[in-house]
């Protein structure tokens, strides 16, 4: 019998990398073993045995069909930047960064494994190198996988949510204090972690929606978007607004080319004041039946003229498309002059001069009376942010008493609590009763723990992507949607910690916003 040539060919590593993104994006957000108790190291081997199962299948593949060998033919006579994109040169400086600082640490074993901190050393650090440089080679993205993504983003946000009513439905608290019963959220632990995993199913969800063509995509997408705004915003944890001013303060820069980018711009902005003003009303109406919200939060819920802004947002969501319609009737994408982005840039650099101003004329004269609720975000000091500016500091002063060798490769990976433990055990304990392993800042973080050229290349990842998404991938939303929520979470960063729950999500979406795959 003749043998049908005619069938479709499955491409081998293709497959393996599309398993490997479904089954470890989704599983990072929904896998759980004994609740909260031993959420970090269940999500960190989840993270490990995927990807190292991916890489000995990628590595067997590769050796048993040479291509290897077949790759390194083909570039020859190539230059480097024809073969390597300017991010990959920084993950690789970055890599290197990593492994001097482990072999130049004190304590290498412990750099290694990162086991004294949150399991972020060496080991880690370069798996994410390991899958970055698979999935940007062998990937093809899909809009299906990153749907099931969002499903497993969905669940993990109605999980949170949930935790508003108190509800408890899988008993993750039931036997946790009182004191540190409203810490938790979700699948994830930290609600610090929990809300950097949100702001990435906010951002991509977000970009769909705003770039969405047909009714059911826009619906879908929004529907997600405005679930992952309440949950953003019920997790009650501050670096939330920073993954949000991120969100809304970029956006624009990419939405502004097209009215309908506008158009879905200014719906964006109306759902997520529709829901805190929501969330507000729930509040009031159930009294102590529902959690308090505290916080940045309140500060908008108790604005006095929220309910005129989401009116007003709202009437201009409907007049531009009502506006749109009956210029072109049909709702068509028309171009818009470039001096609206131009425009938004100026708005940019003068929010930020603003900001900078604000924080420096209160920290000038620290007992005014300025700003009102606002003050206690812009008084920099030991108790700024739950004690962020003590840990900051100590940190700061820490690696100013590093030797040379340590001030230049850092003092190894996740090394941050054998540092704070060897020099300031006495003094944390007595002030706070805590012990302090991390810097709550990613870059901090990088700079103690990797030195500065180690933070300089992380950096540069991140610039050279934005670049590179920018230069090649405008016009393909999953690409721009995929860099979002990698900016989203670099923006909540600032005060957050770097773990195995949202940083292996971050780094698969920096891969595959960077992807060769079509």
């Amino acid at each position: 019998m003749k043998k049908n040539n005619d069938s479709p060919k499955i491409a081998f590593l293709p497959s393996v990398m599309a398993s490997y993104v479904i089954i470890m994006m989704a599983g990072m957000l929904l896998v759980y073993d004994d609740y909260y108790y031993n959420i970090l190291e269940t999500k960190y081997t989840y993270y490990c045995t995927c990807t190292v199962v991916m890489l000995v299948l990628v590595g067997i593949y590769l050796f048993l069909t040479a291509q290897p060998i077949k790759a390194l033919r083909a570039q020859k006579g190539k230059k480097m930047f024809q073969i390597l994109s300017p991010a990959d040169l920084a993950v690789i400086v970055w890599g290197i960064a990593i492994v001097l600082a482990t072999l130049f640490s004190p304590v290498r074993a412990e750099a290694f494994s990162g086991e004294k901190g949150r399991y972020t050393g060496c080991f880690l650090l370069l798996l994410y190198i390991a899958a970055y440089f698979c999935i940007t080679r062998y990937y093809k993205v899909k809009e299906w996988h990153m749907a099931v993504f969002l499903g497993a983003g969905l669940l993990m946000c109605l999980f949170g949510i949930t935790d508003f009513f108190d509800m408890d439905l899988l008993h993750f608290k039931e036997e946790i204090k009182e004191s540190q019963r409203y810490m938790f959220s979700s699948f994830i632990g930290n609600i610090n972690t929990y809300t950097s995993c949100v702001a990435m199913v906010m951002a991509f969800s977000g970009v769909m929606f705003a770039a969405s063509d047909t009714v059911k995509k826009t619906v879908g997408y929004g529907i997600c978007t405005w679930i992952a705004f309440i949950a953003l915003i019920l997790g009650e944890s501050d670096n939330a607004y920073l993954s949000l001013a991120g969100f809304f303060g970029l956006l624009p820069l990419y939405l502004f080319r097209t009215s309908r980018g506008m158009k879905r711009y200014l719906a964006l902005i109306a759902g997520f004041f529709t829901a805190a003003k929501g969330i507000a009303v729930v509040q009031n109406i159930m009294g102590d039946r529902v959690i308090p919200i505290h916080g940045l939060f309140q500060v908008i819920a108790e604005y006095s003229h929220l309910t005129i802004i989401v009116v007003g947002l709202w009437c201009l969501v409907l007049i531009s498309y009502m506006a749109d319609y009956y210029r072109s009737k049909v709702e068509a994408s028309q171009a818009l002059s470039p001096w609206f982005v131009r425009g938004w840039m100026l708005i940019i650099a003068f929010v930020v001069a603003a900001v900078i101003f604000a924080f420096y004329q209160v920290n000038s004269a620290p007992d005014s009376e300025s700003y009102g609720k606002l003050r206690e975000y812009l008084l920099f000091g030991d108790e700024w942010g739950t004690h962020r500016g003590y840990i900051w500091r100590i940190g700061l002063e820490n690696y100013k008493e590093f030797p040379l060798v340590q001030k230049i490769f850092g003092y190894g990976p996740d090394t941050f609590g054998i540092i704070t433990r060897a020099h300031n055990m006495p003094e944390m304990v007595e002030r706070y009763n805590e012990i302090f392993d991390s810097a709550h800042n990613e870059y901090l973080q990088y700079l103690i723990t990797i030195g500065p050229f180690g933070l300089l290349a992380y950096l540069a990842i991140h610039i050279a992507a934005v670049v590179q998404v920018a230069r090649r991938r405008i016009n393909q939303p999953i690409y721009i949607a995929a860099l979002f929520a990698v900016l989203c979470y670099g923006f909540q960063a600032v005060v957050n910690i770097n773990q195995p729950i949202a940083a292996p999500v971050m780094w698969t979406f920096l891969a595959i916003s960077l992807g060769r795959g079509e």
